[in-house]
């Protein structure tokens, strides 16, 4: 009983001093532990420049509510007139430099992509103008977007070594040794804060366009397991205050990205071409994006505190033309881009007597313009053309060679193929549940594929496979054994067995001139929308 009692006694004892130490210690600690400093760092950001070197007009896109598409614009050729040309790389370094001079030595300047191809100059200097603008701006880190593999292997390769900056991208890897085909992440010092950038470049790249350049020799994935095991060596081996992801992942699979991934503190994404005038908060990791062509920079001021973010305030910030005086160094860069192409581009080459804009989910004027030139030019009954995100809208007025290589900048070219009727639908039937599909990683692509020739109605309430109601050719329903003959640029399910096609040939016609000359016979250009993609009911 008397050992018991004396460990009784000293178990009291080491309690009550554990109490007594606790009492002393722990305020003092815990106002160590609170007494990091506060720092603070402003992220400058944009996204999808796609080398839109000079002001554009840009038509932003509807949104599609419950009770039907409500226009975020109005008669938008009004608005045009009041708001003028937007974007132009001399009006966004005006504005980059703004920024910065608010903050100096505290402003970290990043892009997300897509920004070395797209209009049409970097048909004619393939992206090395667009990289010594950001050069010269003072660009401090970028991650590739889909776009950017368009571009030869080598000669990406050798973009990249033009750049002064580091093009980082964690889920690129060689196919022979699956080893990292860029740096993974860039530590940058800014101010008072070190910061890791990681780069995250579209998973699907090898599904896109650009697999006719770069995108063919690499592998790309989302690569979570990678990114988790990433941001652990980051931690250990450099102690950042900051994580930053730049992405081109698209707004949504970013989103879920960063709900199951631990560790980001700020997500600035691209690839979607969304305007975010607020950003979300997944996981304590903010994430936003800026539109698209450089219509806007993104500002985020973070306060930071014990390598954690305690507050942010963030802008997106339109650039006008009218509004905003050009960086005169950048302007000469821009006209010495130009100058060797100007005869070409500047050539007029018809008119349009309506609005041609790209963006919208369904279906675009532009995309019914080039589907229903390609038809033309092929006596196809079917046309197919990619629903690319960027290009410039042509006002009403005159059109230019310039505004043609917009629409489509590339030497892509035009393929025929013939199809049964039920491998059609069965290959429309994917590509709709791919557009509308919830899961943001399985979402490839974006907006809806544009076609000429055929009828679609379509019913979101029913389940995957199910969601054609009816799908007609030449006002006739679609007959599953018929042979159909089909024309495309820049496709590849024409090379699936899913599909079916036979007597595929790329013809060697260039789509883009062609496009021109069509442009040219059928001026004026007329194209609207119209009735050949429908839902079944106004709540699809």
């Amino acid at each position: 009983m008397g050992v018991r009692d004396s460990e009784s006694g000293y178990t009291g004892f080491v309690a009550t001093l554990l109490l007594f130490v606790s009492a002393i210690w722990g305020p003092a600690v815990s106002a160590a532990e609170d007494s990091g400093e506060v720092k603070e760092i402003r992220i400058i950001g944009t996204n999808d420049l796609h080398s839109y070197l000079r002001p554009v007009y840009y038509r932003y896109l509807d949104e599609v509510k419950p009770w039907g598409t409500q226009s975020r614009e109005g008669a938008y050729e009004q608005k045009a007139r009041y708001v003028g040309k937007i974007g132009g790389m001399a009006h966004v370094a005006t504005m980059i430099r703004r920024l910065q001079a608010e903050k100096p030595g505290e402003s970290l300047v990043v892009d997300a992509g897509d920004t070395w191809h797209g209009a049409g100059i970097s048909v004619f200097d393939k992206g090395v103008s667009m990289v010594k603008i950001m050069n010269a701006i003072g660009y401090e880190v970028m991650a590739p977007g889909n776009w950017e593999f368009l571009h030869p292997k080598e000669h990406l390769l050798d973009l990249v070594d033009q750049a002064e900056f580091p093009v980082v991208a964690y889920n690129v890897s060689d196919k022979e040794w699956d080893e990292p085909v860029f740096k993974q992440y860039a530590i940058k010092q800014v101010g008072e804060v070190k910061v890791a950038v990681i780069g995250l470049t579209y998973p699907w790249t090898a599904l896109t366009s650009s697999v006719a350049g770069a995108a063919q020799w690499w592998k790309f994935g989302i690569k979570e397991e990678a990114a988790r095991d990433l941001i652990d060596e980051i931690r250990e081996e450099h102690d950042p205050d900051l994580i930053v992801l730049v992405s081109h992942g698209g707004y949504g699979l970013d989103q879920k990205f960063a709900q199951r991934i631990d560790g980001i503190d700020v997500l600035v994404s691209g690839h979607t071409h969304d305007e975010i005038y607020d950003p979300v908060v997944w996981n304590d990791t903010i994430v936003y994006q800026g539109g698209a062509l450089g219509k806007f920079v993104t500002k985020l001021d973070v306060k930071v505190k014990n390598k954690k973010v305690v507050s942010y305030n963030y802008q997106l910030l339109q650039v006008r033309q009218s509004e905003i005086e050009p960086d005169p160094e950048i302007e000469r860069l821009i006209d010495e881009a130009y100058r060797p192409h100007e005869k070409r581009l500047y050539e007029v080459v018809g008119h349009t007597d309506v609005m041609i804009y790209r963006r919208a989910y369904w279906q675009s004027p532009m995309g019914n313009l080039l589907t229903e030139a390609l038809r033309q030019m092929t006596g196809s009954e079917i046309a197919f053309f990619p629903a690319w995100r960027y290009g410039a809208t042509l006002m009403p007025g005159k059109i230019t060679a310039e505004d043609v290589y917009n629409l489509v900048p590339t030497d892509g070219k035009i393929i025929t193929y013939s199809m049964p009727g039920k491998a059609v639908k069965r290959l429309v039937s994917n590509i709709l549940n791919g557009v509308v599909n919830n899961d943001a990683y399985a979402r490839v692509g974006g907006d809806m594929i544009r076609f000429s020739g055929m009828k679609l109605v379509y019913d979101l309430s029913k389940p995957n496979g199910q969601r054609i109601a009816s799908l007609s050719v030449d006002g006739k329903p679609i007959s599953d054994d018929q042979i159909y003959s089909i024309s495309s640029v820049h496709t590849r399910f024409q090379e699936s067995p899913l599909f079916g096609a036979t007597n595929v040939k790329v013809t060697g016609r260039v789509f883009v001139e062609e496009l021109i000359d069509y442009i040219r016979e059928h001026s004026p250009i007329k194209t609207t929308l119209d009735d050949r993609i429908m839902p079944i009911n106004p709540s699809s």
